[in-house]
C-alpha cells in the first residue's frame, strides 16, 4: 500500500442509508446511518446500537461553529440519505451530504432495519406528517392542489371568521339635528387563506414548484410562495397562530391564545397612509383597560361620537392633589337625561349667559341656601308666575319689599295682611296713603280718623276706659 493512502487519496466510496438514531450523545448533530450494501437489516446482526455516528454536512451558509448559524440538521429516524465515507478502507467515519426524498410504498416496519425504528415515518395515518404511502414526501402545501388537503389549511379555513361586528352611531333625535336615526351594524370578514391577489383575483392552490416550504414534526409551517400574481408570506405555529401576508400586500396576524407586546423605545403607527382606506375598526369581545402614566393628548379632524350600553363612571383628579375638568364649547350643547341628576359642588358656582335662559320644571324646583339668595336683574324685569300659590316665608329676620318707583299689590279675590304686633303703613314725602275699592268695607280698630276712598267705610272706635269697646258707626263716602 502506497504510504500516501490516506483521505482524498484513497478513493471516494459513497453510500445511500436511512437514518435510525438521531440522539447524539455529543449533541453535534450526529446521526446513525445503516447504509445499502454495507449493512444488513437484520436488527439481530447489526443493531442500531452498533452503527457508526455519522457527520452532516452544513452548507456554507452556515458556519457550524461556536454556535453561530443554524443549529443541528433537521434529520429524523426513517430519513434517507446520500454521502460518503471520509475513511473508504473502515468505513467507520461518514458524512451526510444530503437527503433524498421518494415515494414510500410500505409503513415503517420497526422490527427491521432501513426502517423508522419509532414506526412513525412513513405511517398509515395521516397525523403529524399529513402524509400516507404511495404519496411524494414534499410537503402537501407544496404541490399545488395538494395543498387544499392540508390539515393546516383546512383549520385555518374552519376557524375563519366570517363575521365582525363594526360600532355604530347612537340614535340622539332628541337633541341633534345629525344623529336622527338609528344606525344598521355592519361587519367584515377575515380574508381567506391564499384567496387575495394583486388582480384581486382568487386563486385556492400554490403553484408546483413555486411554493418553498419548511414544515417541522410537530406542525410549525413556513411559507414562501413565489407563485405568479400568487405570492404570499406565511409563518404559522401548530396551535394555528399565524401570520400571511396576501398577494395585494394585505397582512392577517391571527393568536389562537394571549397575544403580548412589550416596545421598550417609542412606536409610532400610521393608519391609512395612502389616504385611500376609512382608518381603524376596533372591535373588542370584552373589557379594554388603558392606563397611562403621563398625558393623554387625543385630536379628532372631525365628529367624537361615543354610543355607551351601560353606564359611564368619570373621576377627575383621582390622585391626593386633585384636577380640574376645564371644557371651552364653541357651539350648541344639547342633552337629554331620562331620570335624575345628582350633584355636589364643594365651592362656588360661576355661570354667565349671555343670551337668554329657560327652565322648565314639571315637578317642584326647591332652592336652598344656609346663607344668602340674591336674585336680582341689572337691566330687565323679574317676575314670579304660578298657577297655584307662591308663598315668602322667613323663620327669623326682616323681610323688605321695595321698589325704585311705584309699588302694587293685587289679590283677584280677598287680601289679608295680618301682623302679630304693630302694622304700620305710611307715606313719606309729599303723597296721599289712600285705599280705593268698590262696595266693600274698611274696618278700623285704631280710633284715629280714617280719609278713604269706599262706597261706605266702617269706622270702630276703640275701647274706653273701662275695656268696653264702642260702637261701630257707619258712615257714608264724603
Amino acid at each position: 500500500m502506497s504510504e500516501n493512502y490516506f483521505m482524498g487519496l484513497d478513493g471516494f466510496v459513497w453510500f445511500t442509508g436511512v437514518v435510525e438514531d438521531r440522539n447524539d450523545p455529543s449533541k453535534l448533530g450526529r446521526v446513525r446511518v445503516r447504509c445499502l450494501g454495507f449493512h444488513t437489516d437484520d436488527l439481530v446482526d447489526i443493531p442500531t446500537a452498533d452503527l457508526p455516528w455519522a457527520t452532516v454536512m452544513h452548507p456554507v451558509t452556515d458556519p457550524s461553529m461556536q454556535g453561530l448559524g443554524n443549529s443541528h440538521s433537521f434529520l429524523v429516524e426513517g430519513s434517507w440519505v446520500i454521502g460518503f465515507f471520509s475513511d473508504s478502507i473502515q468505513k467507520q467515519q461518514p458524512i451526510i451530504m444530503g437527503t433524498l426524498p421518494g415515494y414510500p410504498d410500505a409503513v415503517a416496519n420497526p422490527k427491521k432495519g432501513f426502517n423508522d425504528p419509532n414506526g412513525k415515518y412513513p405511517s398509515s395515518s395521516l397525523g403529524h406528517s399529513r402524509h400516507g404511502i404511495k404519496e411524494s414526501d414534499v410537503s402537501r402545501l407544496a404541490r399545488g392542489a395538494d395543498s387544499e388537503t392540508h390539515s393546516s389549511l383546512l383549520k385555518r379555513r374552519l376557524r375563519k371568521l366570517e363575521s365582525v361586528p363594526l360600532a355604530t352611531k347612537p340614535n340622539l333625535g332628541t337633541v341633534s339635528d345629525v344623529l336622527t336615526t338609528a344606525q344598521t351594524r355592519e361587519d367584515w370578514a377575515e380574508l381567506d387563506p391564499k384567496s387575495v391577489t394583486s388582480s384581486e383575483t382568487p386563486y385556492t392552490s400554490a403553484t408546483y414548484p413555486f411554493n418553498h416550504v419548511f414544515e417541522s414534526e410537530s406542525g410549525h409551517i413556513f411559507e414562501i410562495d413565489d407563485t405568479p400574481d400568487g405570492e404570499r408570506l406565511l409563518r404559522e405555529h401548530k396551535s394555528g397562530t399565524f401570520e400571511e401576508v396576501h398577494p395585494d400586500g394585505s397582512k392577517v396576524v391571527k393568536v389562537i391564545g394571549d397575544d403580548y407586546e412589550i416596545v421598550a423605545g417609542n412606536k409610532k403607527i400610521y393608519i391609512n397612509a395612502t389616504g385611500k382606506a376609512e382608518g381603524l375598526d376596533l372591535t373588542v369581545r370584552g373589557n379594554v383597560r388603558q392606563y397611562v402614566t403621563g398625558d393623554y393628548i387625543l385630536e379628532v379632524g372631525g365628529d367624537f361620537i361615543r354610543k355607551i350600553h351601560g353606564n359611564e363612571r368619570v373621576k377627575i383628579g383621582a390622585s391626593p392633589g386633585g384636577g380640574n375638568l376645564e371644557e371651552e364649547i364653541r357651539g350648541n350643547h344639547a342633552f337629554n337625561i331620562s331620570n335624575n341628576v345628582k350633584g355636589r359642588i364643594g365651592e362656588d358656582v360661576d355661570v354667565t349667559t349671555e343670551g337668554n335662559e329657560q327652565r322648565i320644571n314639571n315637578g317642584t324646583f326647591k332652592l336652598v341656601a344656609k346663607s344668602n339668595i340674591l336674585a336680582a336683574t341689572t337691566g330687565g324685569t323679574l317676575t314670579l308666575n304660578a298657577s297655584g300659590n307662591v308663598s315668602i316665608d322667613t323663620t327669623s329676620g326682616i323681610m323688605s319689599i321695595k321698589s325704585g318707583t311705584t309699588l302694587n299689590m293685587k289679590s283677584a279675590t280677598a287680601m289679608t295682611i295680618g301682623s302679630e304686633t304693630t302694622f304700620t303703613g305710611t307715606s313719606t314725602g309729599i303723597g296721599t296713603f289712600t285705599f280705593s275699592g268698590d262696595g266693600s268695607n274698611f274696618i278700623a280698630n285704631n280710633g284715629s280718623s280714617v280719609a278713604i276712598g269706599l262706597t261706605t267705610h266702617t269706622h270702630t272706635q276703640g275701647a274706653d276706659s273701662d275695656g268696653d269697646t264702642q260702637a261701630t258707626t257707619n258712615v257714608p263716602n264724603a
